[in-house]
């Protein structure tokens, strides 16, 4: 059985263009707080700089129920894990979901080497065993360089100055690739959403 463990903003929720530059640009606040051992709500943070989350559900998130069938999926996240569950359960996807890891667990944030061991910790999983599913390029360098496995989820075909040494393992575009690479059958995404059908 496969163990992914999928980053929530701009992996499942789509978040506006202009709203995750600015959520990239508090990344440098996140690591001086994880550095000083200092943690404050993420939803605190993003107000305080004026940021309003209007969360869509990527389409291709739906692919999270088939790929249920064959792996154990969590969510990790720096949101706090009620704002996360909420959203997932609006969009009914949160029953194809083992559990939200939240930075407010541990108080350290995504993607501190902390936060890293402590997803292996909560899917009570060997890093190897897990693979992080993530549009943030740090996410990926930092978990490639404590031993998981790492797809790069690339939907704009951006460029990124991967370490040579920290590569992704995949890149892909869609989470459609995943529910499809893990089937013995390609899944027809215009039969529905969870439907297994023959190419």
């Amino acid at each position: 059985m496969y163990i992914f463990a999928f980053n929530f903003l701009n992996t499942i929720a789509k978040v506006k263009e202009d709203i995750i530059k600015q959520i990239y640009d508090l990344q440098c606040v996140l690591n001086t707080y994880t550095l000083a051992r200092v943690y404050i709500p993420f939803t605190a943070l993003l107000q305080s700089k004026g940021i309003k989350l209007d969360l869509e559900l990527f389409q291709d998130a739906l692919m999270l129920e088939e790929l249920s069938y064959r792996a154990r999926i969590f969510i990790i996240t720096n949101l706090e894990k009620m704002f996360v569950k909420q959203f997932l359960i609006k969009h009914n996807i949160d029953v194809f979901i083992q559990d939200v890891i939240s930075a407010e667990e541990i108080k350290r944030y995504k993607p501190s080497t902390e936060f890293f061991e402590y997803v292996t910790k909560r899917t009570n999983t060997v890093k190897g065993a897990i693979t992080v599913v993530s549009s943030n390029p740090q996410d990926i360098i930092v978990a490639k360089s404590l031993g998981f496995k790492a797809y790069w989820l690339n939907r704009s075909s951006i460029q990124f100055p991967f370490p040579v040494n920290l590569q992704p393992d995949n890149v892909i575009k869609t989470i459609t690739y995943l529910a499809e690479s893990t089937a013995r059958h390609k899944v027809d995404s215009t039969m529905g959403d969870s439907a297994l059908r023959c190419s």
